[in-house]
């Protein structure tokens, strides 16, 4: 009786097997993990008793809602495996630069100064290096956006480089 067991259940699986696996990958999001735990569902489902086989009046549903448990169990796992025992990390490795109060004032002082300069220029100019700055973009992508050659992106880079460099040696000679 189980190998009739095992030939159902599989049969279920090979004829919904492609969306089974699309569906465990939309969960997992990932193919691998995906494939894994259809293998597990193969597994659970022919592990079942012929009481609770009989019990079963939609096969298809009940394959899915199988595999939807497995891929929320292999969730839960991996959130589990992943959290840090936050005593056994020794803090003395770590050296946080950004703690020092001066040395982040100094930090917020120099970038509120080259955001000044750069809100001085042009909004394209602004917008051009805004793009560049937070790595959003290549050159070549902000060039073809704004239907300009990269040259002349990476031109305007540097004209904005250049006033921000010019601001603040302004600014040093007069802090001095």
């Amino acid at each position: 009786m189980t190998v009739q067991l095992c030939n159902k259940w599989s049969k279920v699986i090979a004829e919904n097997e492609a969306k089974l696996l699309a569906y465990l990958n939309n969960i997992l999001r990932c193919p691998y993990l995906a494939e894994d735990a259809l293998q597990d569902t193969f597994l659970r489902l022919s592990g079942m008793s012929k009481c609770q086989d009989c019990q079963v009046k939609n096969t298809k549903s009940y394959c899915y809602q199988v595999a939807r448990n497995i891929a929320i169990d292999m969730i839960r796992k991996q959130n589990r495996e992943s959290l840090v025992d936050l005593e056994s990390i020794q803090t003395e490795q770590f050296d946080d630069e950004s703690s020092n109060i001066e040395d982040r004032y100094i930090d917020a002082q120099l970038s509120d100064k080259v955001n000044s300069t750069i809100g001085k220029l042009s909004k394209r100019h602004q917008n051009v290096v805004s793009f560049y700055r937070d790595g959003r973009l290549k050159q070549k992508e902000i060039a073809k956006m704004y239907h300009i050659s990269p040259t002349l992106v990476n031109f305007m880079i540097k004209e904005a480089i250049q006033s921000c460099q010019n601001e603040l040696q302004a600014g040093a000679v007069v802090a001095h």
